[in-house]
C-alpha cells in the first residue's frame, strides 16, 4: 500500500501529469465561462433554449412605443406638426406592408412596430425619412389600425391599393382568399419599392415587415452605415459603390444567427476536422521538440547561469510531456475552439464596432459584408440605384420566397450585400400572417437582441448621431422631381398589365 502511494505521488510529480492537470484546470475554467457568455449562440455547444425566446429589451421598446402612440390616440390630435413628418428631402423612404391578423396578440404587431420605430427619435431624425404604409387587405377596414388616429398623425402616406383596375382588384382578392402568399407577398413588395422610388427622391429605400421591434438607435446607426457605404474613401468623395467599387444592393438591419454556423464547404478547418486535429497535434509536437532541442543545446554549452536553467527546462520538457501536450492538451483546446461556434470567435464576430482584427471604415461603423446567410426580409435598406433592376427581377419571377429571390438577384448581377453586425431589429411575429409554423417563425430571431440595455443603446444613438453627415444624403439625392401617386404602377406591372420598368 505504501509502495502504491509512493508510486502515485511520484507519477503525479512528473512534468507530463502536472502539465495535463494545469491544462485541465484552465480548460474547465474556459468551459464554464463559455457556458456563461455563449449561451445565446444557437450553434455553440453551450446554447440554452429554455429562456432564449424570453423578450427583454423588446418589451422595453414595446412599452416605449405604446406610450408614444397613446399621445395620438385622440382624433383631435394635431397632425400638422412638421416634427412628426418627413422633410421635403428625406434621406430614407421607409415602407411597410401590413395585413389584418385575427389573433389578439398578433393584431398588435403593426402598432408596436410603428411605435418602436418612432419612439425616442429626435425631430431631426424623424424628418430624415418618409414613412409610407400599405394596408394590404383589399378591404383596409379589416385592419384594426386602419382608422387609428395615430396613423394620420404620424405616417406620411398610409393607404390601401391605389389606382388599380377592377381586374387587378379581382386578382388581388383571389390571391387573398386563396392565401397565396408567395404571389401576393411579391406583389406587395414590388408595390412598396415602386411607391418609394416614384413618390420620393430618397437615395435609400427601406422595406420592413410589420411584426418587428426597433432598437432606439436603429435610425442613427443605419444612417452612419449608409453614409459609410456611400463614402468608402478617406477623402470623403461621394460614390455609389463600397470599398472595392462593386455596386451593393442593400444594408441588412436584421439577420438571424440560425444560419450563421461552421460550414464544411466554406471553412476548411471545420470541413477537414480530422486532418485539422492531426495537424494541430503534429505542429504542437514539432514546436515543442524544437524548443526542447534548443534548450538542451544551450545547457550543454556550459554557460553558468543560463545553462542550468535551459538544461532544467529541457529535462522537464521531456518526451512524455510533449506527447501529452500534442495528443491531449492541444486537441482539447482545439475542441473548445469549435464548440464556441464560428461567429462567437473574434475573427468572425459581427457584434463589435471598431473590430481590431479587421480594421476598416466599414467595421468602425458596425457594417460587415453578408453576401451569404442573410435572412430574412424583416428589414432591408436598398440603394435607390439598384431598385429598378430588383423590381424587374421580382416582376419577372412573379412568385416565391421574396428573400430568396432578392438573394438570387444579388448573386446573379452580382451585387454586394452588407449588414449591421449588431442588429437593430427583433422579429417578434411568432404568429405568422403567412401560415408559417411557430417553430419556423421562432428560428427567425435575433438571439442577442434581447441583451441590449436601454442606457447603452441611448449612448450609442447619441454617438452615432454625432457622426451623421447630413450633407452626404443631400448630395446623393437624384435629380428631378418625384412623381407622386405612381405607387400602383409596381403592382400593375407585377400582374403583367404594364410593360416592365426600364
Amino acid at each position: 500500500m505504501r509502495l502504491s502511494l509512493q508510486s502515485a505521488v511520484a507519477l503525479a510529480s512528473t512534468p507530463a501529469v502536472r502539465a495535463v492537470a494545469l491544462s485541465a484546470i484552465v480548460w474547465v475554467s474556459l468551459f464554464v465561462y463559455s457556458h456563461w457568455v455563449l449561451w445565446r449562440n444557437p450553434h455553440s455547444a453551450y446554447f440554452h433554449s429554455d429562456n432564449i425566446y424570453d423578450l427583454d429589451y423588446s418589451v422595453v421598446r414595446q412599452n416605449a412605443g405604446r406610450e408614444y402612440l397613446q399621445q395620438f390616440s385622440n382624433p383631435s390630435a394635431n397632425t400638422s406638426d412638421v416634427r412628426l413628418h418627413a422633410s421635403e428631402n428625406p434621406a430614407l423612404c421607409v415602407a411597410f406592408a401590413t395585413v389584418a391578423r385575427d389573433h389578439p396578440d398578433a393584431a398588435r404587431y403593426f402598432a408596436d412596430s410603428i411605435g418602436s420605430l418612432l419612439a425616442g427619435l429626435s425631430p431631426q431624425e424623424r424628418a430624415s425619412f418618409n414613412l409610407t404604409v400599405l394596408f394590404a387587405n383589399l378591404d383596409p377596414n379589416k385592419h384594426r389600425d386602419w382608422n387609428a388616429p395615430w396613423v394620420s398623425a404620424l405616417i406620411d402616406h398610409a393607404a390601401g391599393y391605389e389606382g388599380i383596375s377592377d381586374a387587378e382588384r379581382a386578382e388581388l382578392r383571389r390571391l387573398e382568399e386563396a392565401h397565396d402568399f408567395q404571389r401576393k407577398g411579391v406583389l406587395d413588395y414590388i408595390y412598396l419599392l415602386d411607391q418609394c422610388y416614384h413618390s420620393t427622391r430618397a437615395p435609400f429605400i427601406a422595406v420592413f415587415e410589420d411584426d418587428v421591434i426597433f432598437a432606439a438607435d436603429w435610425l442613427a446607426r443605419t444612417l452612419v452605415g449608409l453614409q459609410t457605404l456611400a463614402l468608402p474613401r478617406e477623402d470623403h468623395v461621394i460614390q455609389a459603390a463600397p470599398v472595392d467599387q462593386t455596386p451593393w444592393l442593400y444594408l441588412r438591419l436584421f439577420y438571424t444567427e440560425t444560419f450563421m454556423m461552421w460550414e464544411g464547404d466554406d471553412d476548411w478547418l471545420y470541413g477537414n476536422m480530422y486532418l485539422t486535429f492531426a495537424l494541430v497535434s503534429l505542429t504542437t509536437a514539432t514546436v515543442l521538440l524544437l524548443v526542447r532541442y534548443m534548450l538542451l543545446q544551450r545547457g550543454s554549452q556550459g554557460l553558468p547561469s543560463h545553462s542550468t536553467k535551459s538544461w532544467t527546462l529541457g529535462l522537464r520538457l521531456d518526451i512524455p510531456t510533449i506527447a501529452a501536450a500534442s495528443l491531449v492538451i492541444a486537441p482539447a483546446f482545439l475542441a473548445l475552439f469549435f464548440m464556441a461556434g464560428k461567429y462567437s470567435l473574434p475573427l468572425y464576430s459581427l457584434r463589435r464596432e471598431g473590430d481590431p482584427t479587421r480594421p476598416s471604415r466599414l467595421a468602425d461603423a458596425g457594417v460587415y459584408p453578408m453576401d451569404k446567410h442573410g435572412c430574412c426580409t424583416q428589414g432591408l435598406v436598398f440603394d435607390r440605384n439598384q431598385v429598378p433592376g430588383l423590381i424587374n427581377r421580382l416582376r419577372t419571377l412573379g412568385r416565391g420566397q421574396t428573400d430568396w429571390m432578392i438573394e438570387e438577384y444579388a448573386t446573379d448581377v452580382p451585387l454586394k450585400r452588407f449588414a449591421l453586425g449588431d442588429q437593430v431589429l427583433q422579429h417578434v411575429g411568432l404568429i405568422s400572417s403567412r401560415g408559417m409554423k411557430s417553430d419556423n417563425a421562432q428560428s427567425v430571431y435575433a438571439f442577442y437582441f434581447e441583451e441590449k440595455r436601454e442606457e447603452e443603446v441611448k449612448a450609442k444613438q447619441e454617438k452615432a448621431l454625432k457622426g451623421v453627415d447630413w450633407a452626404v444624403f443631400r448630395a446623393l439625392e437624384p435629380e428631378g422631381v418625384a412623381d407622386s401617386g405612381r405607387g400602383a404602377d409596381g403592382l400593375k406591372q407585377g400582374l403583367g398589365i404594364l410593360p416592365p420598368l426600364r
